[in-house]
């Protein structure tokens, strides 16, 4: 499209990772005869993204013992789901996975939650659950 004039002016905003709005710039911006939406094309050409997806690590360290213990995620997430009752999509079907711009299907949060605490009750309480604060 061209236009004659563009006058934009107020504050870019993106969503962080609990969907609130951040401010992340302010656009004061005024041109005669352009083409297409001139304060898109700059942010593309001067801007540059607050931050890049990063994988999901498929395994991780709960200490940082020369002998950590080491969990890995189920290779699927199916038996929890049903065991849940939680059917969502990101952690039981790939192609859904993809569709959501993961590197595939994610355990369950509940799943690692149970893992960790598993580590807490025998490592840290060595054995003994009632030691562990509920």
């Amino acid at each position: 499209m061209n236009y004659r004039s563009v006058a934009v002016a107020g504050d870019v905003l993106v969503r962080d990772h609990l969907s609130s709005l951040v401010k992340v710039a302010y656009v004061d911006f005024e041109r005669d005869e352009s083409q297409g939406n001139p304060v898109v094309a700059y942010l593309q050409c001067h801007g540059s993204a607050k931050s890049a997806p990063i994988p999901l690590a498929t395994e991780y360290h709960l200490t940082s013992d020369p002998n950590p213990s080491l969990y890995r995620a189920p290779s699927t997430n199916e038996p929890y789901s049903k065991v849940s009752g939680d059917f969502n999509p990101i952690h039981t079907n790939p192609y859904f996975a993809a569709f959501a711009s993961l590197p595939g299907t994610i355990t369950h949060g509940m799943f690692t939650s149970a893992a960790t605490r598993r580590y807490v009750e025998t490592v840290v309480a060595k054995g003994v659950p009632d030691r562990v604060f509920k």
